[in-house]
Order: C-alpha cells, then sequence, then structure tokens
C-alpha cells in the first residue's frame, strides 16, 4: 500500500506540479508575447519618430532655402528700386538743368526783346525830334518867305 500511496502521492503531485508548471508557463509565455508586443510597438513609434524626424528636417531644409531665396529677392528688389530711385533722381536734375537752360535762354531773349524795345523808343524819340525840327525849319521858312513878301511888297 505504501508504495500505491507513494505512486499516488507522486502522480497527484506531478499532476499538480504539471498543471502549475503549465500555468507558469503559460504566464511566463503571455509575458513573452507582451514583451514582443511591446518591441514591435516601440519599433513602430521609432520608426515613426524616425519618419516624422526626416520629414521635419526636409522641411526645415526647404525653409531654410525658401528663406535664403526671400532674402536674396528682397536683396535684388532693393537694389532695382535703389538703382530706379537713382535714375529718377538724375531725371529729376536733368529735367531742372534743361528747365535752367530754357530759362536762361528766355531770359537772354527777353533781354534782347528789352534792348530792342529801348533802341526803338529812342528811334521814335529820334524821329519825334527830327519831325519836329522839320516842322520848326518849315516854319521858319515860312516866316522867312512871309518877311521876305512883306519887305518886297513895300
Amino acid at each position: 500500500m505504501n508504495k500505491k500511496l507513494t505512486f499516488t502521492v507522486t502522480v497527484l503531485a506531478g499532476l499538480t506540479f504539471g498543471a502549475g508548471a503549465t500555468a507558469i508557463a503559460d504566464n511566463v509565455w503571455q509575458g513573452h508575447q507582451n514583451i514582443v508586443e511591446t518591441k514591435n510597438n516601440i519599433d513602430k513609434l521609432t520608426a515613426k519618430i524616425n519618419a516624422s524626424q526626416s520629414s521635419l528636417s526636409d522641411l526645415q531644409h526647404q525653409l531654410s532655402d525658401a528663406q535664403a531665396q526671400y532674402a536674396a529677392l528682397k536683396q535684388q528688389y532693393d537694389n532695382d528700386m535703389a538703382s530706379k530711385d537713382a535714375q529718377i533722381q538724375q531725371k529729376i536734375v536733368e529735367g531742372q538743368q534743361a528747365v535752367a537752360q530754357k530759362q536762361a535762354e528766355v531770359n537772354a531773349k527777353q533781354q534782347t526783346i528789352n534792348d530792342l524795345t529801348s533802341q526803338l523808343e529812342a528811334a521814335k524819340q529820334a524821329n519825334n525830334d527830327l519831325s519836329q525840327a522839320i516842322k520848326d525849319a518849315q516854319s521858319i521858312k515860312d516866316y522867312s518867305d512871309q518877311a521876305v513878301k512883306s519887305v518886297s511888297a513895300k
């Protein structure tokens, strides 16, 4: 009986130990599965982070390129505007010089007109003086003729 009891206890212990070992093995296997899934999730997140960082890096490079292009275009625009301003100022100066030159010509012509007008007035005055002298001479001649007639008639 001892042998049967020992055998039964051994079988029961084996079954109990086997069932416990199976439960432990199941728990260990489930834990292993959780670790594998967690590792897979970490790998997926790492891949997403790397992709996002790569995308961010690309976008930062694009932004940097766009900023450099903007700066170059702004510099070109500023240079063009400065050049246009200089051209406009040059045209203004040229226009003012042309106006000043024409004004000098107008002033010179006006002075010529004034000189000629003065000469004309002087000539008119001289003509008037000559006309008066002729009238005076005619009047004296008439007076002289009258005097000669009156002496001859007596």
